[in-house]
């Protein structure tokens, strides 16, 4: 299970004007509702700020992966969200966050859920593939990037 499965271009977003978590956090919610027409931007939102408050999702080095589970889903959604400034998010590092990778499953894909962390917690320890993603400047080249063979991007 590879997390290129489950991303479009379209789920791609870059924000200059974003500048809090919650703010972050609402046009995820808004760019997943998009996606399927059975999610509403507020069920969304409420569920991965209630998955927030078990801890932060902030990883560190500028990264986090708000995600949850949701009943009214029968398929996996992965969005990102790159801001042109940092936001404080309560991260590992204490840094700000500048890339948010969603992951919104159904409420029954555990399993898919665990694996899909996992795997993109694999893909963002590369340091190489992080210094693309912040050179990036348009959804286009930031699919391209999380799409390619990540042998490519070998240190």
């Amino acid at each position: 299970m590879q997390i290129k499965d489950y991303i479009s271009e379209e789920g791609m977003v870059f924000s200059p004007s974003v500048t809090s978590k919650k703010a972050a956090l609402e046009v995820l919610s808004d760019t997943l509702a998009h996606q399927d027409i059975n999610l509403s931007k507020n069920k969304v939102l409420d569920a991965l700020l209630a998955r927030e408050k078990l801890g932060s999702t902030g990883l560190g080095e500028g990264i986090a992966i708000p995600h949850c589970r949701m009943q009214e889903l029968e398929s996996i959604y992965v969005t990102m969200l790159k801001l042109e400034e940092g936001v404080e998010y309560e991260a590992a590092d204490d840094k700000p966050v500048f890339f948010l990778f969603c992951l919104v499953v159904p409420e029954d894909a555990n399993e898919d859920h665990l694996q899909l962390l996992a795997s993109l917690a694999e893909l963002l320890d590369n340091e190489q593939l992080r210094n693309s993603i912040q050179k990036s400047s348009n959804a286009r080249e930031l699919y391209q990037i999380l799409t390619q063979d990540p042998k490519h991007l070998a240190a």
